[in-house]
């Protein structure tokens, strides 16, 4: 316990020192995610220059075109230049979806627990957002693709905690330990990065919000869909199961028990295709 408590507050001086510093150790984009940034920010640029720079890039190119050609998301005809994914996808769409499939490449972990916990939450995060993509579909009105966003960056916050746990020593505590600490500290970090990367705004809300399932609303929003779609990642347990009915953002997507999900055929055909598609 007394190490535990070493190891957080190492890990909360660390980031608390970076927001008061504005040197918080984010995770540095690939130069190709950089420069797609910044050719979205130009007013003057179009869909051919941004094109032009992603294909620098042989597998995020290869990448971008199966999200766009997914049963998903595809159109009446099959996508077979990256420019007619990027105008399928949408411009600013392609630019934070770039950002996200870069993030998993932004980390390299020192430690042999931190490398574990960074490959499962890379796995878990894809799970969610599979889940979020099928969710936003068949239970609401909000676009599937960024249900997906935000999906795939619910987590981002783990990525300096796990930076600032490296240095830390966070070898000497177990994945046990160190996991509970991410879960309770991810999502301030999530939401600030998120925001300064100038992601919109329903998206940076998700990494907090998702954690409140009590906040007020009537309709659901893409932290209820991420909410939900963490439940539904991993195995129920008798007692979540049995809490469904009080859990409110289950109530907004209209879903009034697990087996809705599991047991409906075109939701699992669905997150079948939107798992592969993130593979």
């Amino acid at each position: 316990m007394t190490q535990m408590r070493s190891l957080e507050q190492q890990a909360l001086e660390s980031v608390a020192e970076g927001f008061r510093l504005n040197a918080l150790k984010l995770p540095a984009l690939p130069e190709v995610t950089a420069k797609v940034r910044a050719i979205a920010a130009d007013p003057d640029a179009g869909v051919e220059d941004l094109a032009r720079e992603i294909m620098r890039d042989a597998g995020l190119t290869a990448r971008l075109m199966r999200i766009a050609n997914s049963p998903l998301l595809r159109g009446r005809m099959e996508v077979r230049t990256l420019s007619q994914a990027i105008t399928r996808l949408g411009f600013f769409y392609v630019r934070d979806l770039v950002t996200a499939l870069a993030l998993e490449h932004t980390f390299e972990p020192r430690s042999e627990t931190t490398r574990r916990l960074h490959q499962d939450i890379s796995r878990r995060s894809k799970d969610v957002a599979a889940v979020s993509q099928v969710l936003a579909r068949h239970c609401t009105s909000l676009p599937p693709e960024q249900a997906l966003l935000a999906g795939l960056l619910h987590y981002i916050g783990a990525l300096p905690l796990l930076a600032a746990m490296d240095d830390a020593a966070a070898a000497q505590v177990d994945v046990k330990a160190l996991a509970e600490l991410i879960e309770m500290l991810h999502a301030e970090v999530g939401s600030q990065i998120l925001r300064h990367w100038r992601f919109p705004e329903d998206i940076a809300a998700v990494p907090m919000a998702y954690r409140e399932p009590g906040r007020d609303g009537t309709k659901p929003d893409y932290a209820d869909i991420v909410a939900v779609a963490c439940l539904l990642a991993r195995p129920l347990s008798e007692a979540q199961a049995q809490a469904w009915e009080d859990f409110p953002p289950a109530r907004r997507l209209g879903l009034n028990a697990p087996d809705e999900f599991h047991q409906d055929e075109a939701m699992q055909i669905d997150l079948q295709q939107s798992r592969s598609m993130l593979s």
